[in-house]
């Protein structure tokens, strides 16, 4: 019968611990996750403005009482440009339902909303000017104008980059509505967004990559971007891994463009440096990595330095 096996004693532990780290050492594995900056931004600014003359008027219902005692349906849409709701081509579209009767109109519910979209998600505002018993726009039997307020619809879809978005702000409008194709309308929308953000975090893995590299002493590092915010992060660069300190030379290449990075996804990059000799024993450095990035929206553009520290690994292990 085989005796009970004792439990390892605080000496052994020690010897694996150390083991572990040099096994690490040759490998030149480390995974550190470095600090990350503060992750407070400010809330984007929306100023954009659509128009068309392709939108589409139809019935709908009119107030339960009082002196809005029709009601019309605009429904459209208008290609905004790169650098009116983002940096990407986008589409504003529209379904409003106004309440009109003599020369006032009215604009709330529900359903009174607009649309940004974009490739990255969607952002749905709902407006409001007026109600049944106290109309807030103005209407010549024709157009409808004047200006009300807004408010982000809470959208919660995973693959929507604009999910958890807030704010709020004002709009001006003219639009006919009359029954019928081919119908005019233009709204201007000016207000704040407050999105969720982006937050980098760099781990990395260091490797030479063969024994040429190992000779040469070229040491290829893998900086991992984890993107640890709530909100997606776009416009991703890592703008520099500067070495701290003498004796080793960052080869390059840098900057170097990501891209995008979702909530809690990773991409990387690979820096290559000239380091100490062979003879060095312990040789390791500081990379202050510098990545740049931006919201959805393209805003609260920031660079994020990290400092990550460097374990040049002892053999030309892969």
């Amino acid at each position: 019968m085989r005796a009970p096996t004792a439990a390892a004693s605080p000496a052994r532990s020690a010897v694996r611990r150390t083991a572990a780290v040099v096994i690490a050492l040759l490998a030149g594995v480390v995974f550190t996750m470095a600090p990350a900056g503060a992750a407070g931004r400010v809330a984007d600014p929306l100023n954009v403005s659509g128009s068309s003359t392709n939108g589409i008027v139809t019935s709908a219902p009119a107030c339960p009482a009082g002196p809005l005692t029709d009601g019309r349906l605009l429904g459209g849409n208008a290609t905004l440009a790169p650098g009116v709701f983002s940096a990407l081509d986008s589409l504003l579209s529209v379904s409003l339902p106004f309440r009109v009767g003599g020369t006032q109109a009215a604009l709330s519910g529900p359903d009174a909303q607009v649309a940004l979209a974009n490739a990255r998600g969607a952002l749905t505002l709902s407006l409001s000017a007026g109600d049944c018993n106290s109309p807030g726009l103005s209407y010549n039997g024709t157009t409808v104008t004047g200006s009300g307020t807004w408010t982000v619809v809470p959208d919660s879809t995973p693959t929507n980059a604009y999910r958890g978005a807030g704010g709020s702000g004002s709009f001006t409008i003219s639009a006919d509505v009359t029954p019928g194709t081919g119908k005019s309308w233009s709204l201007n929308l000016t207000g704040n967004i407050s999105l969720l953000q982006p937050q980098p975090a760099v781990t990395h893995r260091a490797y030479w990559g063969g024994l040429g590299n190992y000779l040469s002493r070229t040491l290829s590092v893998e900086y991992r971007i984890r993107n640890t915010g709530p909100g997606d992060a776009f416009n991703v660069k890592l703008l520099d891994a500067l070495p701290a300190g003498p004796g080793v030379t960052r080869l390059g290449p840098v900057p170097q463009t990501v891209g995008s990075i979702r909530s809690g996804a990773t991409a990387s990059v690979v820096v290559r440096y000239r380091v100490c000799g062979i003879a060095v024993i312990g040789c390791r450095f500081t990379a202050n990595t510098q990545t740049s990035l931006t919201d959805a929206l393209d805003g609260n553009l920031h660079t994020e330095t990290v400092p990550v520290t460097v374990q040049v690994p002892l053999t030309p292990l892969p």
